[in-house]
């Protein structure tokens, strides 16, 4: 579809679109029973109380979790009232749909789970649907961004060792509903062998790998609400922490090592294959032993570090070994030996007693779904912070500890609130001064628009599985246990099949130039499917350690973000939309650029969604008798609603009008391009 011929039709779609109650019969026709695909798992925490707690925190008692959603509404309330405010009114049916499938789902809805939600006549559909979705398959894959995005977890860690593990336990942690302080936790204590099945959370600590400094600053940003790395050069120009108060909470993981044996395997190829064996084949043992051997050891670190040699402060010497101290100056070794410095550090922060833990992550989880949190920046807490809502705050704070820090029960707490099913604010709204009267208006993420778009591509997309971890796991098993002279003669075979796919590629290049001016072309094309064939079955051997950045060019395969590289290639529909490059803590962006817009227009949507038609909604389309029926199903597979009557009337005339009959596709195109596709309200 030509650029230009599609203006002549989406700025008049896109304005003004309406809600229409879908008929009875068309309701009946598209309503099916919808299943959770994943149960939620019931764990308790298993951190005890940390020596010298901060402060002593109460939960809620049972009656005031029953009726959390109530509370919270008349703590907001409450405030509105005191800063002479009006609530919005609540959703409509069709706004609530596509609000809590985005927030809770990360996608649009099905033409058949969104039929389902309209069919459903019962006063409480609403909850019915948000338990629904926090036990589904497709939350899995949402809450994997979230938590992605914050732990920086890449498919190549540091750009060189894999991620896969890592990533394996984070989604594994997601599908068993693990509390969040048994999450932090086991990342902070993580050791062992990185390849090692269950045990991925040691990719915590391989992605800072010979940074311990950093790791601590990320673990503090993260967990705490607290930007230190300042002080890791110099005292902290805008807050009250010190460079010595840095060192001390370092001490207490400073002895954690990341190792990786690269050389042992390196060297054994070079003694076995003599002075003939190839550097690249020397590098692949490295590469081998890094991908297969590494380990996190937790060190001999007894909660001691030494500060650096440019020191320039009078609270203590350059090289001076202090020990480790909290930020909060809790002296939690003082004592107690029988357990490491670093486990009863994990302990200390991800214990009830230290609001500051509770605090941060009740924060970041309420922002997740109000958008706006009741501190901000969420993670540059301060003595001067001022909390939008003291007893907002206070109550959630307690609200995660009563939940034992199950991140799926409180959003589904949060999810029930009037606040949170309130309609959308259009205006702009001072975030330092809100008031939650209403829902921020925001732009999808980039996640949620290429799930939603692929929504509209595939069946049962929530299903649809990436390449996991099994390779990795199965990679380790293998080896193990081998001696570095036969991890040696494995890298030289590699070595030799590396060499002869080299020598097929030559081959192959000189058949395409003989091609040109041969007459004999059918005997050259299968001399070349030969070679092909022989450089397929060299590929694997090739590369024992799996990685093939080659296998995500383009738009790669077509499945949920969740279960792509992660993150995507810079030129990938999800980079160009913003998805964060996983580098820095939540780096997504929701900027607007001319490239997104080039991308909808002539990319994805219409070679892959309109230009297939084994796309969903191709498919749904095909099946639609009439123009009026088509315009009914590209409505409700697009923006999960039906069209109003003008919209009908509008769509009929597109059907009638679009050249070539190709009315199905401009409609469905611009209303993918719109507003209200690209906006959750």
């Amino acid at each position: 579809m030509h650029l230009f011929a599609k203006f002549a039709i989406p700025m008049a779609l896109v304005s003004g679109l309406a809600v229409w109650p879908l008929s009875s019969a068309t309701l009946s026709q598209m309503a099916t029973t919808h299943r959770a695909d994943a149960s939620v798992v019931d764990e308790a925490p298993a951190n005890p109380t940390p020596a010298n707690p901060t402060a002593s925190v109460v939960p809620l008692s049972d009656e005031e979790l029953t009726k959390a959603a109530s509370n919270i509404d008349a703590i907001i309330n409450a405030d509105l009232e005191k800063a002479g405010l009006k609530a919005l009114p609540k959703t409509k049916d069709e706004q609530f749909l596509r609000r809590v499938y985005l927030d809770l789902a990360g996608r649009i809805p099905t033409i058949e789970e969104a039929g389902a939600f309209y069919a459903n006549k019962k006063g409480d559909k609403r909850e019915t649907l948000i338990s629904t979705l926090l036990a589904s398959e497709a939350h899995i894959h949402h809450m994997f961004t979230w938590w992605a995005d914050l732990l920086r977890a890449h498919s190549r860690l540091q750009d060189r060792y894999t991620g896969a593990p890592y990533i394996d336990w984070i989604k594994n942690s997601i599908k068993a509903n693990k509390p969040f302080d048994k999450m932090v936790y086991e990342l902070v204590t993580a050791q062992g062998p990185a390849l090692a099945r269950g045990n991925g959370a040691t990719g915590y600590y391989v992605a800072d790998k010979g940074m311990p400094e950093d790791n601590m600053a990320n673990t503090v940003r993260v967990f705490l609400g607290t930007r230190m790395a300042c002080a890791q050069c110099h005292d902290h120009p805008f807050d009250k922490w010190t460079r010595k108060d840095f060192y001390e909470m370092v001490a207490f993981t400073d002895g954690v090592q990341t190792i990786t044996p690269s050389n042992i395997y390196r060297n054994a190829v070079k003694k076995l294959g003599g002075n003939n064996v190839l550097a690249s084949t020397a590098a692949q043992g490295q590469r081998f032993g890094e991908s297969v051997f590494m380990s996190v050891s937790p060190g001999n670190n007894g909660g001691s570090v030494a500060l650096p040699k440019d020191y320039q402060y009078k609270d203590a010497r350059p090289g001076q070994k202090i020990s480790a101290l909290t930020m909060f100056e809790d002296d939690i070794l003082k004592g107690g030996k029988s357990i490491s410095a670093r486990e009863t550090y994990a302990k200390w922060m991800t214990s009830a007693e230290n609001p500051r833990f509770a605090t941060v992550i009740a924060n970041r989880m309420w922002k997740k779904l109000m958008k706006v949190g009741f501190v901000e920046p969420v993670d540059d807490f301060m003595d001067e912070t001022v909390v939008k809502n003291k007893e907002l705050g206070d109550y959630l704070s307690k609200l995660m500890i009563s939940v034992k820090f199950d991140l799926r029960k409180f959003q589904e707490i949060i999810a029930s609130t009037d606040a949170y099913q309130r309609q959308a604010i259009t205006e702009d709204e001072d975030k330092m001064d809100f008031h939650y009267h209403g829902m921020p208006l925001h732009r999808l993420s980039a996640e949620q628009v290429w799930d939603s778009l692929m929504t509209l591509t595939i069946a049962n997309v929530d299903k649809v599985k990436g390449d996991g971890a099994e390779f990795q796991y199965k990679l380790y098993d293998e080896n193990k246990d081998k001696t570095p002279e036969q991890i040696a003669e494995i890298i030289l075979k590699v070595g030799k099949a590396r060499e002869r796919v080299d020598e097929i590629r030559k081959e192959m290049a000189t058949l395409r130039e003989q091609m040109k001016n041969s007459k004999e072309v059918a005997s050259l094309k299968a001399k070349m499917e030969t070679l092909a064939s022989e450089q397929a079955k060299l590929q694997a051997s090739a590369d024992p350690t799996g990685y093939s950045p080659a296998r995500y060019a383009g738009n790669g395969p077509m499945r949920r973000a969740s279960e792509l590289s992660s993150p995507m290639p810079p030129s990938h529909f999800l980079r160009v939309f913003g998805q964060s490059d996983r580098y820095v803590i939540e780096n997504a962006s929701d900027s607007l650029n001319l490239t997104q817009s080039l991308d909808l227009m002539n990319g994805l949507v219409e070679s892959t969604i309109l230009g297939d038609d084994k796309s969903v909604l191709s498919q749904q389309l095909a099946k639609a008798k009439s123009p009026n029926d088509k315009v009914q199903v590209i409505y409700f597979a697009v923006l999960s609603r039906a069209p109003t009557s003008s919209e009908i009337s509008f769509g009929n005339r597109v059907m009638s009008l679009a050249p070539n009959k190709r009315g199905a596709e401009y409609l469905s195109w611009a209303l993918i391009n719109s507003a209200e596709f690209m906006f959750n309200q």
